[in-house]
């Protein structure tokens, strides 16, 4: 008995000094909102500024060679699209060590240039996957589903390789799914009945129904 009394005035303790906290805490929130920090500190704890690695690096990141400085100019306002400077945007992609932070920095902030870009690249190349795909990144910070459904439907109807067809089909139904889009039936209707491409999306139509059943057995094992 005298452990379990011991281990129960320890329990009662603990639980006191965290209502006792909570309390106090909710005082300072609720009197002393603008000097926060500097109450709580007095309680013991201790500010901890959290810090986003990748978000640094993107603030750090400036331009390495010529070809850089030309996009960040663009992107800046200070240079016109043209197909020079969309060259300069596919041999970043390409090239062995693309600056990645710096690029991504202006697909953050939803760069309006950038945006331009990728339609200029699309409009000109329009089964390349790799502008499809940035388009795709592009559009988790700004809403461009219009443009994600025109130009990979073009994409999907141009394609006759099958094996590259299934890639730009199933890349259109992730991206544009959780917006409520349904990219294989949309494509279904645009596809003659008898040809492979209809065939296949009936496949992968099927394939996901099947995979949206099993889904609530998948998770409870």
């Amino acid at each position: 008995m005298g452990s379990y009394d011991k281990k129960f005035r320890i329990n009662n303790f603990t639980r006191l000094r965290f209502e006792t906290t909570k309390v106090r805490l909710a005082d300072i929130f609720n009197h002393d909102p603008e000097s926060y920090r500097t109450k709580m500190e007095e309680l013991g704890f201790r500010y901890v500024e959290e810090t986003d690695p990748e978000l640094e690096e993107e603030h750090r990141a400036r331009p390495e060679n010529h070809r850089q400085a030309e996009l960040v100019a663009f992107f800046e306002n200070q240079r016109d699209l043209n197909y020079e400077i969309f060259e300069h945007y596919s041999m970043e992609k390409a090239s062995e060590a693309p600056n990645y932070p710096l690029m991504r920095r202006y697909f953050k902030t939803a760069n309006a240039n950038l945006k331009a870009l990728l339609i200029y690249g699309l409009e000109n190349y329009p089964e390349r996957i790799d502008l499809l795909d940035d388009l795709s990144y592009f559009h988790e910070f700004e809403n461009v589903l219009d443009l994600l459904i025109k130009y990979y439907t073009r994409a999907c109807v141009m394609q006759a390789n099958m094996e590259t067809f299934i890639i730009l089909a199933r890349d259109f139904y992730y991206a544009t799914i959780e917006d409520g889009y349904d990219a294989y039936r949309a494509l279904r209707e645009l596809m003659d009945p008898l040809s492979t491409q209809r065939k296949v999306l009936d496949f992968m139509i099927e394939e996901e129904e099947e995979a949206l059943v099993q889904a609530p057995h998948t998770i409870i094992s």
